[in-house]
């Protein structure tokens, strides 16, 4: 029943044209006059959740690059602003880098700290250990 006195409140929606909107956006500021005249002008009012925590991976991945020297790329306001999060992180990252570089430092020069090795890395060592080891017992059999 709803369904049939449902008025025509779709009317108020807009189909989104991606290209029209890129292509609005590039128009030189004659050009932006002229359609605002004729009132033709396609007003962007998309924004972007750069806080949203589905999308992390847009700024810590680099299989989401985004590359402004691709042929197919465009440049729109939603997609400055994911280029400027990224920035702000990355920035944010550094800093926090740098802090703890600090603080390891400072913590050095107090008091001595045992580094921590990563388990690879001892693994790796270990390996080479044994194999010259094994490589030098072989060479005292041989000369004896």
């Amino acid at each position: 029943m709803a369904l049939l006195m449902m008025d025509d409140e779709e009317d108020d929606r807009r189909h989104f044209n991606y290209e029209k909107i890129v292509e609005q956006q590039n128009l030189s500021k004659k050009k932006k006059k002229q359609l605002m005249k004729k009132e033709e002008l396609l007003e962007d009012d998309f924004q972007v959740n750069v806080a949203d925590t589905r999308f992390q991976a847009l700024y810590t991945s680099h299989l989401f690059n985004l590359d402004p020297s691709d042929p197919n790329f465009k440049k729109t306001k939603a997609v400055e602003k994911i280029l400027e999060e990224k920035a702000r992180r990355r920035e944010q990252k550094q800093q926090n880098l740098a802090k703890q570089m600090q603080e390891n430092e400072i913590g050095k020069k107090g008091n001595i700290t045992k580094k921590s090795v990563d388990p690879a890395l001892s693994m790796l060592i270990k390996s080479i250990k044994n194999k010259t080891e094994q490589f030098q017992a072989r060479k005292k059999l041989k000369i004896k």
